[in-house]
């Protein structure tokens, strides 16, 4: 039996907002992640329903003040829930092997800006932005 398919890093898509538009061409990195819900108090119900973590999209991308630039979506909105696609394989069509995460997000504080002087440094900024709920694995089945 072959080992199982590696994802590797030359594909992949981010679609965010209602129109979807895909920004992976100023994203350079891109995780769904999750730890353990910041509460006082969790439920056994909270914790039989899979409630007890807190999922997040971790966004590295370019800087870039362009209007139609993901650094410029995030500054107009931060702190708006908006649907969200990942693809980590960068198809346009999810499948039993290439599934896409999809879900709603709340959009992060607005990024930074500026860098270190060079005249080929290009800046980057990072974006934490909760996932509402937990994202939904999308086989296309």
């Amino acid at each position: 039996m072959p080992g199982s398919t590696r994802i590797k890093g030359v594909g992949l898509t981010l679609s965010v907002g209602s129109p979807a538009v895909d920004y992976k061409c100023d994203v350079t990195a891109a995780t769904i992640t999750n730890e353990e819900k910041d509460s006082d108090v969790t439920t056994f119900c909270d914790v039989s329903e899979g409630d007890d973590r807190q999922f997040f999209l971790n966004i590295t991308a370019i800087q870039s003040t362009d209007a139609d630039s993901l650094w410029s979506y995030i500054w107009d909105n931060t702190g708006e829930d908006v649907a969200f696609t990942y693809a980590p394989h960068g198809n346009a069509i999810p499948s039993a092997d290439q599934p896409h995460f999809t879900g709603n997000v709340t959009i992060g504080d607005r990024p930074e800006i500026g860098g270190e002087a060079g005249k080929d440094n290009t800046y980057t900024f990072e974006s934490q932005w909760e996932i509402v709920g937990t994202p939904v694995v999308d086989r296309g089945v």
